[in-house]
């Protein structure tokens, strides 16, 4: 079996310079044709990124971004909702401080 692949310029010339894979996913158009989309680069945290440790997750802030990331496991005995809400707060203070420097 034959399909034929489209790649983005960008994706095809980070292949040429790199000589390393690029990982995505294939959606077909048809039995024979799909397009590739890679999947987003990870870039390492800065130096200068200043981050805390949530219960549930972490906050994480530099000087291009702030992120907040939580993952309740619903076996928990705890309301997602309550979590959302305390570790928010504790989040907020982290990133207010961090900028209040």
């Amino acid at each position: 079996m034959e399909v034929r692949i489209q790649i983005a310029d960008e994706v095809y010339r980070r292949m040429l310079v790199s000589e390393n894979r690029v990982k995505g996913s294939i959606g077909l158009v048809s039995p024979t044709e799909g397009n590739f989309n890679a999947w987003k680069v990870w870039t390492p945290e800065s130096s200068e990124s200043k981050t805390i440790r949530l219960r549930h997750g972490k906050a994480y802030v530099d000087s291009r971004r702030t992120r907040l990331m939580l993952s309740i496991d619903h076996t928990e005995e705890v309301r997602p909702y309550d979590v959302i809400d305390q570790e928010s707060q504790q989040a907020s203070d982290f990133v207010y401080d961090v900028f209040d420097e």
